[in-house]
């Protein structure tokens, strides 16, 4: 089929079940920014409370205001109540704030898909994210410049095994704020995180949102709102321009969230993928395969002449692509420019990568098959081993240990890319404070695994002690940043053995 004509003859690229190869497996992919929440905390029991808690101070400013009014006109005398802006409307901004004076109201009362104007920044921004001065981030006004996030990453699925979308159609993952060297932050405010976008949008009533969310932001799961939810909570949570200091205070519980996946939608209906692929002759078969730098020089169309990062299941089928962006202005309203990936590594083959047309079922989506126990590092069960393994290992509670027996732990894919990790105690994560922690109660994380094999958090390889664990001594280990802001002198990296 020529490039020029698969628009109209895209139809055939839908394939039903039964008429897939038997040899295609399912969708694995490689999201190096999945984990899982530490915290979930009901609609119901943390944007209502908050809600309520707020019209029960706005009814309390009200009665003040009132007092402060007459108290004001006795001042000033009668005369000047007609030029309140003037003089007494200074007194009352200064002691209520500039959105609790009659006449002043929040830019987000409606929940609109409209940027807060509550927090003034100016008219042409004064710095490019990841182009900030060499000054300490805290004298960057964060509200109007994406900080330490500053590389903000659009991510599209191909999900060809279920499928997901049209045939002809990428459908969206995320936007992601990345640390400009490749880490990232995630879950960065345990306060925000909710049970379902979905059900705050509906109340809030951001309908025309939802609409082009469900046709859009799809998961393979069959439950979008399990995947929205998590974007917002691992990474709409770290954009420092939709921070709740940045919003008035009758909007800064919503209007973030609908901000934030308004932005990626639109700016992922400006992405089209598959007819950069296409015009290419780069279009989804059984029987072709392609080199990397063709599918990468082919979106270059898409994506100004910079490279994009390409993501690929574990058998080399296409399922992923990243674009990456520098902001000037707000990450909700400003400028998005085109840059180079900010030192992530892809995961597809420098040749023979597929592209397999989507494959539709009549009945609801399974999950992938189980892994081969050993086939992959950290799924199934073995060691989590100190670099060669000569210096130790992991125990059942995440410590390092030199001596005795290593911990078995079972490595597992988790439900939004990466792995789980689980010892004898409970899951794995790492803790608000850095450290590697398993043991009942804990929320599991989703961590990733490095091109050598090495088990990343964040996208950080290294991990850190005050001291190496010798004899008997048991030594706790800290991921990345917490190990820079301690300053611990050791540093390691982890590797998984199978058993």
């Amino acid at each position: 089929m020529s490039p020029s004509s698969y628009h109209d003859e895209k139809d055939a690229f839908r394939v039903t079940e039964d008429e897939a190869p038997p040899a295609y497996s399912g969708r694995y992919y490689t999201d190096k920014y999945s984990t899982q929440p530490a915290l979930l905390r009901s609609v119901s029991g943390t944007v209502l409370q908050i809600e309520n808690r707020q019209r029960h101070r706005q009814t309390l400013r009200r009665i003040l205001l009132v007092t402060a009014v007459i108290a004001a006109a006795l001042f000033l005398g009668f005369s000047s109540i007609n030029n309140l802006d003037q003089e007494a409307s200074s007194i009352l901004r200064s002691f209520f704030g500039p959105d609790h004076i009659p006449g002043r109201q929040s830019s987000h009362k409606h929940h609109t898909n409209k940027a807060s104007t509550y927090h003034t920044c100016p008219a042409t921004p004064d710095f490019l994210s990841c182009h900030l001065p060499g000054a300490p981030t805290n004298s960057v006004d964060t509200c109007c410049v994406n900080a330490p996030g500053g590389q903000l990453l659009l991510a599209q699925f191909w999900d060809f095994a279920p499928a997901v979308g049209p045939s002809d159609k990428w459908t969206l993952h995320g936007l992601w704020p990345d640390n400009c060297d490749g880490s990232y932050e995630q879950f960065c405010d345990s306060t925000r995180i909710v049970n379902s976008i979905e059900t705050i949008f509906q109340t809030a009533g951001a309908t025309e949102l939802l609409t082009s969310m469900r046709e859009t932001w799809k998961s393979n799961s069959g439950n979008d709102d399990s995947l929205w939810t998590h974007e917002w909570n691992k990474h709409g949570t770290c954009i420092s321009t939709i921070a709740p200091k940045c919003y008035g205070p009758e909007e800064n519980v919503t209007a973030p969230m609908v901000e934030y996946f308004a932005r990626a939608v639109d700016l992922h209906m400006t992405l089209d993928t598959f007819s950069a692929l296409a015009d290419a002759g780069i279009v989804p078969a059984w029987d072709l395969k392609f080199n990397k730098t063709d599918i990468i020089d082919a979106i270059r169309s898409v994506s100004d002449g910079h490279n994009v990062t390409l993501g690929c299941t574990r058998s080399g089928v296409l399922s992923e692509v990243w674009y990456h962006f520098n902001v000037k202005g707000r990450a909700q309203d400003g400028e998005y420019i085109f840059t180079e990936p900010d030192g992530i590594k892809d995961s597809c083959p420098e040749t023979g990568i597929k592209y397999f047309p989507k494959v539709y079922r009549h009945r609801k989506p399974v999950s992938p098959p189980p892994s081969t126990p050993g086939s992959e590092p950290f799924i199934g069960k073995g060691y989590v081993i100190i670099n060669d393994g000569s210096q130790g290992c992991i125990i059942s509670g995440g410590e390092w240990y030199s001596s005795g027996t290593c911990a078995t732990i079972r490595g597992s894919v988790s439900e939004f890319g990466g792995v789980e990790l689980r010892s004898s105690r409970g899951p794995c994560a790492v803790s608000e404070k850095g450290r590697l922690v398993c043991g009942h109660g804990v929320q599991p994380a989703q961590f990733t695994v490095g091109e050598d094999g090495e088990l990343l958090y964040g996208g950080i390889a290294t991990w850190g002690a005050y001291q190496r664990a010798t004899g008997w001594l048991k030594e706790g280990l800290w991921n990345g940043k917490w190990a820079e802001q301690l300053q611990l002198p050791v540093e390691v990296k982890l590797f998984w053995r199978a058993l």
